[in-house]
Order: C-alpha cells, then structure tokens, then sequence
C-alpha cells in the first residue's frame, strides 16, 4: 500500500508538473507573437503614412499648368544630350545645378516631358525621402522617434508642395539624408564600402544644388567636433575628400555660374544688398562665429557617444546661420527652399527632443500636427499658373501677330532698369513655349531698357496690326515700355505676381 501510494503521489506530481510547463509554454507562445506584433507596429503605421503620402503626393499631377522653373526643367530635360544640358544652366539659368537636369533627362525619354511625367520624379524621391527619413531616426535613435518624425514631415505643406513640383529640391533632400545617414554610418561603424558611399553621395550634393557646398562645410564641423573630443574619424574625412575631388572637374563652371549668380541675385527677386552699417555687419559675423565655436568646442550634454542632438544641430543650423550672415554682409540670399534638407532632417530632431522629455506627448504632437496637415491641405493649394489660357488667347488671334518677352533677370522695381544678361531669350518664353505649338513670332525685347523695348513694341504691332507682350514687370515699371495711348489699344489682359499678360493693336482711326 505504502508502495501504491507513492507511485501515486509520484504521478500527482509529474501531472502537475506537465500541466505547469504547459502553461509556461502557452505564455512564451502568447509573449514571443506580441513582442513581434508590438516590434512590427512602428514599421506597420509607417507603411501606412507611406501609401497616404504617396496617394496625396501623386494627386492633381497633371491639373495644374508648369509654372515657370518648371518649364525650364521640362526645357533642360528635353535637351539632346549631357553637353546640352550642362551648358544650359551655366547660359540661361544661373544656380540650377545639373544633375537633377540629366536625371529628369532620361526619366522623361521613358516616361515624357508631361506635366504628369515630369512631377512624378519628384514623387518619386519624396517617398524616397521619408523612406530614408524613417531609416535615418531607426539607425540613430529608435522605431518610435522615426514614425513620429515621418508623421512630421510626411504631410507637411512643403513636403507636399516639393513632391508636386517638377524641381530638384526632392532629388535635393533625398540625396542629403541618405549622405547624411552614410555619414553617421562611417563615424559609428568606419569600413571603406561605408566612406566610398559616402562620399559619392556627398559629391552629387553640389552637382545638384550649390547650397550642398554649405551641407559639407557642416559635415566638416561635425568632424572637427569629433577631432576636438579625441575621436579620429579618418574613413569620415576621407568621404568628404572624395566628395570634393568628384567636384572638382566641375570647379570652373560651378564658379562662373557663381558669378552670374551672385549677380542676378543682387537684380532679381531677392534685390540689391541692404546697406548695413560696417558695425553691424561685423557682429553678426562675430555672433555667427561664436555659435559656430560653441557649437564645436562648447561641452557634451549628451550621454551618447555620437552625440546625436548635436550633430543634427551642426548639419541643420551652420547653412541657415551662413545665409543669414551673408544676407547681411552681401545681398539677400536667403530662400526657405535652399534649406529644405534641413527642413526635413528638422522633424527628426523635434521628434527626439521632444521624445526625451515625454514620449506620449511626443506621439500626440506629432499625429495632432499631421492630422491638421491633412485637414488643410484642400485650402493650401497654390494658385495654378495662367500659361494654357494665355496660349489659347493667342491662338485664337493671328498668326503674324509677334509675342514680346522681356530679357534679363526677373528684377524688382528698384532694379528693373539696371543692364544684365540674364534670360536674353526671354524669361517667360521658356514656359510659353511650353504650352504653345503656333507659328507666331517670338521676339525678345530689353527688359532693362523701355524707350528701346517700346520702339520694338510699336513698329511690331504696326506692322503686324496686332501683338501681345508678357512682362515680369509690375504695374509702374511696364508703363513705360507699353506703347503711345494715343495710338495703341493696350488691354491688361491678367496681372498675376511678377507676371502680367496684354493685348496690343493699333488704335482705329
């Protein structure tokens, strides 16, 4: 009996045992699928936001007529051949490098130069763009800081407008992170492959916008931060050695465009320099200079050895600082457009700062802001241009009829009259042309020059018995160059920012 009992206790026990692994086993199954589920979810609503961008990037591609740098993308990227489209900044559109050119260049001989075509590229590396986006805040700080800075940045109004407009800023921006991401790569993890890549990207930076000249100089401050604190980041400076050799060859055109535009910049939108007293023009070099020291050399407030915060301050904030301090010691030079990789690489940074004080609050602000992107996105859109229904208004007249385009840069009034060689075809004839096939003359007139320009206008029309003209000027400065009342009907026939459109004929005697 003793014996019997204790095969059953025995029996008791290995039940209970089996019945207590079975429960073990039954939470680990439950526990590994939900660690799964949870470490998938950041991943999962960023496909989401993914395909939202995507639908709301690529919507009304084509509704919209090509504003005017556009069309002057459609017209470089319609160019036979590389030779073609590298002469054609350097001639007529000073500061556009060309790179984004030769790219759009042989995406359009697949996909053609329409409207549609030609902003899909840029959809195209807007997606890129949060893609890299999301890789970059994974690879330095975690899922959850990436989704809420893809949340950020992916319906933000400006990342909408750059992803629907035919220019380089989207090539621009993705070009930027992913050099930005091989960048922090090298430092962390030094391999040749890593510092080749590196410094490939960072040479396409200023084949495609010359503000990609300023990312360097940043990156070189980021290095010399990491030489000040001991770190030698030989494979990191090696990178950017390469990105300048690649650019040399380049040197002699980027330095002549450099002049042009240096100088069309002191004519056109962004007018002549302001005239600052030498006092404060040197404080604001000596305060761009203190920021830029402390920035270098100032303590670590960071227990990270890569000191992430920092090194996204130095890569956003050196370029803004360099454009504002040039503003004021030259001429206005800056654009919200030329920081746009900053811009982008910005909502990172907020996403981590304001994670590492409250990460519920951090998700909150960030869906909250994106939310709001999308309920005003319907009232943000810009105001279409006017080209297909001044085409069809000249179409609908006669086909001797000459159309007049002012040449030089697009200037401001206090500049209008100031001789130049800008545009000497005509700045707006570019996206005329775009949308009109006639056989009408196209005749360019001296923008910077209105007794000559009305000469021109008068004997045209008189001869022709009719004309139109399409001026940059404002209302003051293109009645000077219009035509005698006396003897011609002019007829404003619509005035727009920085473009207006008439009607000219001979008046009936």
């Amino acid at each position: 009996m003793i014996v019997n009992g204790l095969r059953a206790s025995t029996r008791e026990q290995m039940k209970i045992a089996r019945v207590k692994s079975g429960i073990s086993r039954a939470v680990a199954d439950n526990r590994i699928p939900m660690a799964d589920r949870a470490s998938r979810r950041p991943l999962e609503i960023f496909a989401a936001i993914f395909v939202a961008a995507g639908f709301i990037y690529s919507f009304h591609l084509g509704s919209d007529a090509l504003g005017a740098s556009e069309a002057y993308s459609a017209w470089a990227a319609a160019k036979p051949g590389v030779g073609a489209i590298v002469r054609t900044p350097v001639l007529h559109d000073p500061g556009k490098q060309v790179f984004y050119y030769v790219v759009l260049h042989y995406y359009a001989r697949i996909f053609g130069l329409s409207e549609i075509s030609l902003r899909s590229m840029s959809v195209v590396f807007s997606l890129t763009t949060l893609a890299l986006l999301f890789a970059l805040g994974c690879e330095i700080f975690d899922d959850s800081t990436a989704l809420a800075a893809s949340a950020l940045w992916a319906f933000n109004p400006l990342a909408v407008v750059f992803a629907q407009t035919a220019r380089m800023y989207p090539l621009f921006i993705s070009i930027s992170l992913a050099q930005l991401l091989m960048l922090w790569r090298v430092r962390a993890r030094p391999g040749v492959a890593n510092g080749i890549a590196c410094g490939i990207l960072g040479a396409a930076l200023p084949y495609t916008h010359m503000a990609g000249l300023l990312i360097l100089g940043a990156e070189g401050a980021i290095l010399l931060r990491d030489l000040a604190r001991g770190r030698r980041e030989t494979m990191a400076w090696m990178a950017i050695v390469v990105a300048i050799i690649l650019f040399v060859p380049y040197l002699p055109i980027a330095l002549q465009q450099s002049q042009d535009l240096i100088y069309g910049h002191s004519l056109d939108y962004m007018g002549p320099p302001r005239h600052y007293s030498l006092a404060a023009k040197a404080a604001a070099g000596l305060a761009a200079a203190g920021i830029t020291l402390w920035l270098l050399l100032g303590r670590s407030l960071e227990s990270s050895e890569g000191e992430p915060i920092r090194f996204f301050v130095l890569w956003i904030g050196l370029p803004p600082l360099a454009f504002l301090v040039g503003s004021v010691i030259l001429h206005p030079m800056f654009n919200l457009r030329y920081l746009s990789p900053g811009l982008a690489a910005a909502s990172l940074l907020i996403a981590a700062s304001i994670g590492a004080w409250s990460i519920k609050w951090r998700n909150l602000l960030a869906a909250s802001f994106a939310l709001a992107c999308l309920i005003m996105l319907p009232f943000d859109r810009p105001k279409p241009q006017p080209w297909r229904d001044l085409v069809e208004q000249v179409a609908g007249g006669s086909r001797s009829e000459p159309i007049f385009f002012e040449s030089g840069y697009v200037s401001n009034g206090n500049t209008a009259n100031v001789p130049n060689g800008g545009f000497p075809f005509g700045y707006y004839s570019v996206p005329f042309d775009y949308y009109f096939r006639g056989d009408n003359p196209r005749i360019a007139i001296p923008g910077f020059d209105s007794a000559s320009a009305r000469m021109t206008i008068e004997e045209r029309v008189s001869s022709a018995g009719g004309g139109w003209l399409v001026s940059w000027k404002d209302g003051d400065a293109v009645t000077a160059e219009l035509p005698d009342p006396k003897r011609f009907i002019v007829v404003e026939k619509f005035r727009g920012d920085h473009l207006a459109f008439y009607r000219i004929t001979p008046a009936v005697k």
